[in-house]
C-alpha cells in the first residue's frame, strides 16, 4: 500500500510539473543552467524535417553552453495558438514560440505579450538579408518588427509555357492584356483558368489582385489593418470584377480541388492557376519539367507587389531569460542555419535569399525568388492572415455567394463590414 501511495504521488508531482506551464518549464535540473522554453506545432518539432530549428539549437549550444532549450510540440498550428492564448491569458507563455507572421498573433503583439525586435533587426542588418515581404508585411501589420522571419510564401499565377508558346503570348504587363489572353483562349477552347473552388481561400486570391488594382497599395493596406471600412466602392468592385473574371474558370471550378485544377494544367487543357510557391512541389511530383512553367504577379500596377505571407519565431516580453532568448533569436537568423534548410531541400522558401544558391534554381524557381524579393514590396492575404478569423469565415463565405448570384456585390461588402464591426475589427 505504502509503494501504491508512493507512485501515486510521484505522479501527481510529475502531472503538476507538466501543467505548470512556463514559470516551471524554465527551471533546470541543473543548478545555475539557464533554461528556455520554445514552443512549436508537433510536426516541426522533428528537427530532421527542421534543418533551419536544428542549426540554431546546434549554434546556441556551441555559443552558450551555460544554457538549454526545451521544446514543445503542441499538436496542429491551430492547437498551438489555442495554447499560446491560453498560456499568454495567464501570464505563463514560453520565451519563444514559432507562429505566421499574421492576425493570429496581432492579439500578442496589441497586448504588449511579444518583444518588438525592431531595434535587434535594424543591429543586425535585417532589412538587408532577409526577403523584403517578411518585413515589410510585419511592419504593415505590427507597425513594427515583432517576429525573426523563418520561410516566406510568394503567390501569383503560374502558366503553361507549352500553351504560351503556342499561342504567341508574353507574360501580361497590364491586366487587359491578361484578359485578352483569356479571351483567345476561350474562343479556342482551353480554359483559360483553373480555380480551385472548392476551397474559397483560393478564389480569394484573385480577389485580393483586383483591392491591389482598384485601392492601390496604401489603401489596400489600409483595408487589411482596419483603417477604413469595407464598406467602400473598391471592395464592391473588387466582388464585381472577381465575379465577372469567374467567366474564365474552368467548368465546374466550384467543386474543384487544387489536385483536380493541376492535372488540367499538366495536361495543357488550361493556362492559368493562381497558386503559391507549393506549386512547384506540385509540378515535381507528378514528375512535371518545372521550366516548362512560369511564374508572374497579378498584373495591374507597375510595378507590382507581392502577394506574400510567411512564419517566424517570437520572443515572450515577460520572459524571465530575456537576455538569453535574444541571444537564440541572433543564432537563428545566422545564414548558416537558412544554408542548412536549403542544402536539404533546395527550398527557396528559406527567408534569407543569401542562403540561396541560384545556380542550382530551375527558371521557374528563379521567378519566385525574384517575385518574394520585388522592390515594390508586398501585402497580406485578405484572410486569416490579416483579418480574424470570424471575418475571414465572412468573407470567403460572401466569395462564393457573389460567384453563385445568392448576393451582390453590393451586399458582400456590406455583410463583411457588419462582421468587421460585431468582431471590433476596426480601429476607427
Amino acid at each position: 500500500m505504502r509503494r501504491v501511495l508512493l507512485v501515486g504521488m510521484l505522479s501527481m508531482l510529475l502531472v503538476s510539473a507538466v501543467f505548470a506551464g512556463g514559470a516551471s518549464d524554465n527551471e533546470s535540473d541543473e543548478i545555475g543552467k539557464v533554461t528556455l522554453t520554445y514552443w512549436d506545432y508537433s510536426s516541426n518539432t522533428d528537427l530532421d524535417n527542421n534543418p533551419t530549428l536544428r542549426k540554431a539549437l546546434e549554434i546556441f549550444s556551441e555559443r552558450h553552453p551555460e544554457a538549454e532549450v526545451v521544446i514543445s510540440g503542441k499538436g496542429r498550428p491551430e492547437q498551438l495558438y489555442d495554447a499560446l492564448s491560453i498560456a499568454f491569458s495567464a501570464d505563463n507563455g514560453p520565451d519563444l514560440f514559432w507562429a505566421n507572421i499574421g492576425a493570429v498573433v496581432s492579439p500578442f503583439v496589441d497586448n504588449g505579450k511579444v518583444l518588438d525586435l525592431s531595434a535587434l533587426a535594424e543591429e543586425e542588418g535585417w532589412d538587408d538579408v532577409f526577403y523584403s515581404s517578411a518585413l515589410d508585411t510585419q511592419r504593415t501589420l505590427f507597425g513594427g518588427i515583432y517576429a525573426l522571419p523563418k520561410a516566406q510564401k510568394v503567390l501569383g499565377i503560374f502558366y503553361n509555357k507549352s500553351l504560351y508558346e503556342e499561342f504567341g503570348f508574353t507574360e501580361p504587363e497590364t491586366f487587359d492584356e491578361f484578359i485578352r489572353q483569356c479571351e483567345i483562349l476561350a474562343e479556342a477552347g482551353i480554359a483559360p483558368i483553373g480555380n480551385a473552388g472548392k476551397w474559397p481561400a483560393c478564389t480569394n486570391r484573385w480577389f485580393d489582385g483586383f483591392l491591389e488594382i482598384n485601392c492601390g497599395p496604401e489603401m489596400h493596406d489600409k483595408l487589411l489593418t482596419g483603417d477604413i471600412s469595407l464598406n467602400c466602392q473598391e471592395v464592391i468592385q473588387s466582388f464585381q470584377d472577381l465575379k465577372d473574371l469567374s467567366a474564365y474558370f474552368q467548368e465546374g471550378h466550384l467543386s474543384s480541388e487544387e489536385t483536380e485544377v493541376n492535372m488540367l494544367l499538366f495536361q495543357n487543357k488550361l493556362c492559368f492557376t493562381y497558386d503559391g510557391t507549393w506549386e512547384v512541389d506540385s509540378i515535381e511530383g507528378a514528375g512535371m519539367d518545372p521550366d516548362d512553367y512560369g511564374f508572374f504577379l497579378f498584373p495591374g500596377t507597375t510595378p507590382a507587389r507581392a502577394n506574400s505571407y510567411g512564419d517566424g519565431v517570437f520572443v515572450n516580453a515577460s520572459s524571465d531569460n530575456l537576455d538569453m532568448a535574444l541571444e537564440f533569436i541572433r543564432c537563428y537568423s545566422e545564414a548558416e542555419c537558412y544554408s542548412e534548410a536549403f542544402a536539404v531541400s533546395e527550398d527557396i522558401t528559406v527567408a534569407r535569399p543569401d542562403a540561396i544558391d541560384e545556380t542550382v534554381l530551375d527558371g521557374l524557381n528563379k521567378q519566385l525568388v525574384e517575385a518574394m524579393n520585388t522592390p515594390a514590396g508586398s501585402y497580406l492575404p485578405s484572410n486569416e492572415m490579416s483579418w480574424p478569423a470570424r471575418l475571414t469565415d465572412a468573407h470567403l463565405e460572401a466569395i462564393d455567394q457573389v460567384l453563385l448570384g445568392t448576393i451582390t456585390p453590393e451586399e458582400a461588402a456590406q455583410n463583411i463590414d457588419a462582421v468587421a464591426r460585431e468582431t471590433g475589427f476596426y480601429k476607427f
